[in-house]
């Protein structure tokens, strides 16, 4: 047995295992509930941060209010990238959101602060049984939330218990010791600990459990507050890599992220050594537990703090964070093919959000792409010019490569379990996309039939061009309100487009007839027939297409 306070060499295997397994259930619970919070309010959080961050204080606001709600700023942070990669918010705007994340996620360790380690146990059971029972979305997702907090407090229990022995391991001690004084080599340890975490949330709460088992020694807000300032910056390697692979504008937005927190943590930890009395004040204000010292509190507050003041600080200088950030990042995007998707975001706890909003943008681009196809083939039927069938082939093959890579996507996101929108959102994509690239085939085929013509000197009769080339137009009228009508259905209700496609269809029918008729009467030759029949057909496949695509709207 182990006489009290005598020193150790080494962590006792039982507490080492205690103390990672109080780690392990620590993050577990912040990623279920973080998880079962955007779960239930994904798309509401993304619709939120779209519409409600025009200006840089709506949007520090808004970032504060989601960080606090769903518990992670690398969530909210990555949904930043990802919106600003999608084109779905501005790089200006984005300066308000990142910092917002950063004071949202201060309430975590408020949270954490309350101590209620004694119900922890029956919180996580009470949400693990009603599970079984409330299988209903938005129950399930609710009690899933439950369930993360429960655990939470647990393997904050845990930690806390087993790291009472650090107190008597003599390296740990010493290592302790040489953080106390020395603020740049705590700030680089706290680096390395929430880039290891990957969650400055998490960061936070394994400070507050070793000050209240005694593990950071007589000291524990001299030195975790320096800790902290450097955990601040360890979380930022988040968003830098979600960057990766992104516009130039997603790159800014990490490197704002970055900037952000670097500037904080030199200007917080200069003004601590010249105001060292702030620390005092800090742990007046956090009141005691049981007769000592509110460890879990002051760490708390101090974090709060530091936060708030280093938003303060920095939120009037966010031009100058954009101009140093385009310094660092120079140039625009160059686009040398279509054949890159432009998606940030993916498994990541946060990033689902994120990923649905990209792959919104991306089927958008097809659409794009598509319609550019039809208005060339349209051009190339009705005012023939040179070089005007260039590019309609690649713009056909980047469809097809557009809705192999989306198709792999969705499945991947998919599989991180998402809100009834965005699992909606996802599967009407899952449709569209397919619709997109069969409309690119027929706009191909018809693209095809033009240039045969060209090459065989071939031409439609007058009465055929008066047939196809106002039908073109109408088809081209319905692919355009049929995506709108996906969009917003209110705004371009399906009924007409309904009635429309079948209006198509009927012309296709008499438009066959008539050519039946000029054929039997020697007004046109069969080659050129046939190629004005497939014409037809490819039409009015296009329009089947369009209906499809506004039908998946009503979804």
């Amino acid at each position: 047995m182990l006489l009290e306070n005598a020193p150790l060499a080494h962590i006792p295997l039982a507490n080492l295992l205690g103390i990672i397994g109080g780690i392990a259930i620590f993050l577990f619970g912040i990623k279920i509930m973080g998880n079962g919070i955007e779960r239930l309010a994904g798309a509401k959080l993304k619709s939120i941060l779209e519409k409600l961050t025009k200006n840089r204080f709506l949007g520090l606001l808004v970032g504060t209010v989601i960080t606090g709600i769903i518990q992670s700023s690398n969530a909210v942070s990555v949904m930043t990238v990802g919106f600003v990669n999608a084109g779905l918010m501005p790089l200006e705007n984005a300066v308000g959101v990142i910092m917002g994340a950063n004071v949202g996620t201060t309430i975590t360790g408020q949270l954490i602060a309350f101590n209620i380690d004694a119900y922890a146990p029956i919180i996580a059971f009470v949400g693990v049984m009603l599970m079984t029972f409330l299988k209903k979305r938005p129950w399930s997702d609710i009690l899933y939330a439950l369930t993360g907090l429960g655990l939470l407090f647990m393997g904050m229990t845990l930690m806390k218990d087993h790291m009472k022995v650090l107190a008597q391991v003599e390296w740990f001690t010493n290592l302790i010791r040489s953080l106390d004084g020395a603020p740049i080599l705590a700030v680089l340890v706290g680096m390395v600990m929430t880039m290891a975490l990957q969650s400055v949330s998490a960061s936070v709460g394994v400070l507050q459990a070793m000050a209240m088992s005694g593990a950071l020694g007589t000291n524990p807000l001299g030195i975790a507050v320096y800790l902290i300032c450097g955990q601040n910056i360890g979380c930022t390697t988040v968003s830098v890599l979600a960057s990766i692979g992104g516009t130039k504008d997603a790159k800014r937005t990490a490197c704002i992220h970055v900037l952000f927190n670097v500037f904080a943590c030199i200007i917080c930890v200069i003004l601590l050594q010249i105001f060292p009395g702030v620390l005092d004040f800090i742990a007046r204000i956090s009141g005691t537990v049981n007769g000592g010292p509110n460890y879990a509190q002051q760490l708390a507050n101090a974090n709060t703090f530091l936060k708030i003041a280093a938003t303060v600080l920095m939120f009037p200088l966010s031009s100058l964070l954009i101009k140093l950030s385009r310094l660092i990042i120079r140039g625009e995007d160059k686009f040398e093919g279509r054949r890159l998707l432009h998606i940030v975001g993916g498994k990541d706890f946060g990033s689902s959000v994120t990923a649905v909003a990209s792959v919104e943008k991306e089927t958008e681009r097809m659409y794009g792409i598509a319609l550019e196809n039809l208005k060339k083939v349209y051009a190339a039927l009705t005012a023939p010019r040179k070089n005007d069938l260039d590019g309609i082939s690649e713009n056909e093959e980047t469809l097809d490569w557009l809705n192999s890579e989306i198709s792999k996507y969705l499945v991947e996101i998919n599989r991180n379990g998402l809100g009834e929108a965005d699992a909606r959102s996802v599967d009407r994509m899952h449709h569209v996309i397919v619709d997109y690239e069969r409309i690119g085939d027929h706009a191909n085929n018809i693209a095809g039939y033009v240039q045969h013509m060209r090459e065989r000197k071939l031409s439609f009769s007058d009465a055929a061009m008066d047939e196809i080339a106002p039908l073109f137009l109408k088809v081209l009228t319905i692919v355009e309100d049929a995506h709108t009508c996906m969009e917003n259905p209110k705004a371009m209700p399906l009924p007409g487009i309904a009635e429309r496609e079948q209006e198509v269809d009927d012309l296709v029918d008499l438009y066959e007839n008539n050519h039946i008729k000029r054929l039997s009467e020697g007004k046109c030759s069969a080659e050129i027939g046939m190629l004005y029949v497939e014409a037809l057909t490819d039409l009015e496949r296009i329009s089947d297409h369009a209906l499809n695509i506004a039908e998946a709207g009503q979804n």
